[in-house]
């Protein structure tokens, strides 16, 4: 349903750019900016529109953004007071290929936050496992010859690591972050002696 209404709003702001462009110059908006720098930050919300709403056609979205810079720009020629300018049509796709990184940036991070989320939600929790501080603490799947188990809290930034040698180490103020790169790094072991061994405070386990 959300993914629905960022498609509406994301075609409704290209109406209405569309509408913008071809009508007379005396209907034009005001600029808040130069001209350019509006047209750059018109094409760039645009083209981060159609990213977010469309995040499985991202290369499709980006053809079509780039397409329309020069395209909406050729439609002034249907206007008597406009004139379609070669050097507008390659701001607003600067401003377009702008908007589309950034929304392949807040794309990316959205997906890692919500497989982050799945997955503490079908781990088991501290509790369930006999440790200390099962209302805070949650296990965090590690593939590791070192490691044994990871317990982390995203409350307070505790972090839980027990060895396989049985020892237990806690370390405070780890980012949720970092324990994703640590969980998802191809030597995990490797990534907990060089990233967060000396680096984060050791605390009573």
């Amino acid at each position: 349903m959300r993914t629905r209404k960022y498609q509406i709003v994301a075609w409704v702001a290209f109406a209405a750019i569309v509408l913008v462009t071809v009508s007379p110059i005396d209907m034009r908006p005001g600029d808040i900016f130069s001209v350019d720098v509006d047209r750059a930050l018109a094409f760039g919300a645009l083209a981060a529109m159609f990213m977010i709403a469309y995040p499985r056609h991202a290369l499709p979205v980006g053809i079509f953004m780039t397409l329309s810079a020069g395209g909406i720009e050729l439609l002034q020629a249907l206007s008597p007071t406009r004139h379609a300018r070669l050097d507008d049509a390659i701001i607003k796709g600067i401003g377009a290929l702008a908007g589309m990184a950034f929304a392949l940036a807040y794309n990316d991070l959205r997906i890692r936050r919500h497989a982050w989320r799945d997955r503490v939600r079908q781990i088991p929790a501290v509790a369930d496992l006999g440790l200390a501080e099962p209302d805070l603490m949650q296990a965090v799947p590690v593939t590791s010859d070192l490691i044994e188990a990871v317990y982390f809290s995203a409350v307070d930034g505790r972090l839980r690591i027990r060895m396989r040698d049985g020892e237990e180490r806690l370390f405070s103020g780890v980012s949720e972050g970092e324990v994703t790169a640590l969980a998802s790094a191809p030597s995990p072991g490797t990534y907990y002696i060089e990233n967060i061994r000396t680096r984060y405070p050791r605390i009573a386990a």
